[in-house]
């Protein structure tokens, strides 16, 4: 009886808006291993390190819908990013909620975005990336460690269609609730511009997207298109396709990326990942070629492999090593999800293997 009258009293002190709120989520991912690195600079030596984000980014966020009436609905996110190894962010000057801080609508003609989050690209490409954005030797070595993708835009609208041709997510209020890119053929497109009329060029960081993703049976498709300008308000070019299949015990992928700087420097990689189940784990591999077309022909030749051994829904183990092989001219790193060993010198081999463990709740 004292804990009804309790619970009461709780509720009646909330503020009415927070019973208005149909639904919010505290959530994130906890990931921490430990290792040995190598950039393999002249005289120097591996290093031994405890590290936050090998396989994911560390992070705490928030979402949360409410059902407006009409299956229509108000859907909000923001997501901080954080290192698990001593506690500190890793917003590097770009704000607490830089992952992600976005706000808007959603019904059954798909659902539109204001704020700041992924572009179309990377979202996209991280469908056939087998390591999925995590581990060392995944895309992330092109998106990130070559400039190839440009990973997020600020003071941008998105819009995402439904999943086309997915009869599941069709019948939802809200389709973009299956999740982006679910199944079926999902579009997606953002455009970001100026926030302040005394910025100057008016067009600095402007830039658009364009990406189609399908996923049907056991075949992953994506393809996308997006600008981006820079201070200066000339625009990197940036475009990729890949595609993946799934046995069932082993899944293959194979993905091709390009970016054209405003200089008209180009960087191009091409990929190729598989992964085999063994027991209740997954065997991972991928390797990739990056080259760029300046003095030298800098080139590199990144592959990893990776164990994933999953001791619950939401808590896994895993072990990964990965290196890169560069030529004279080439300085690519190896790139983890949240950690990037650079190359000691241009001709120089980085190199890494870590164990840890990922939660996520």
């Amino acid at each position: 009886m004292k804990k009804s009258l309790l619970a009461v009293a709780v509720a009646a002190a909330l503020p009415a808006a927070a019973f208005a709120q149909t639904n919010v989520t505290l959530y994130g991912i906890a990931d921490v291993g430990v290792g040995v690195l190598d950039n393999d600079a002249p005289g120097g030596d591996s290093t031994m390190f405890v590290e936050s984000g090998v396989q994911s980014t560390s992070r705490v966020g928030i979402r949360g819908t409410e059902d407006l009436g009409g299956g229509l609905k108000a859907i909000f996110n923001i997501e901080h990013g954080m290192q698990y190894d001593d506690g500190s962010s890793d917003a590097n000057g770009a704000g607490m909620w830089q992952r992600r801080a976005v706000a808007g609508l959603a019904g059954s003609w798909g659902e539109v975005r204001f704020g700041r989050d992924y572009t179309t690209g990377f979202s996209a490409a991280g469908t056939t990336d087998v390591m999925g954005y995590g581990l060392y030797g995944n895309w992330l070595t092109f998106t990130t460690g070559s400039g190839g993708i440009t990973t997020r835009a600020s003071n941008a609208v998105w819009y995402t269609s439904p999943a086309i041709g997915n009869t599941k997510c069709m019948a939802a209020p809200a389709p973009t609730e299956c999740g982006a890119f679910s199944g079926g053929l999902t579009l997606t497109g953002f455009y970001s511009m100026a926030h302040s009329a005394a910025e100057t060029p008016d067009n600095k960081d402007d830039g658009y997207g364009l990406a189609a993703v399908y996923r049907g049976g056991p075949l992953t498709a994506q393809i996308y298109y997006q600008e981006l300008n820079d201070a200066a308000g000339d625009a990197s070019k940036q475009m990729g396709l890949g595609g993946g299949w799934n046995f069932g015990a082993f899944r293959v992928t194979a993905a091709y990326g390009q970016v054209e700087t405003p200089a008209g420097v180009k960087t191009k990689a091409y990929g190729l990942g598989g992964g085999v189940k063994v027991g209740a784990g997954e065997v991972l591999a991928q390797v990739m070629q990056i080259k760029t077309d300046v003095a030298g022909d800098p080139k590199g030749t990144a592959w990893g492999l990776a164990y994933v051994h999953p001791l619950s829904k939401r808590t896994n183990l895993y072990a990964t090593y990965g290196t890169t092989r560069n030529n004279a001219a080439g300085a690519f790193p190896v790139m983890g999800s949240d950690q990037r060993i650079a190359a000691g010198a241009a001709g120089a081999d980085p190199s890494a293997f870590a164990v840890g463990v990922r939660h996520m709740f």
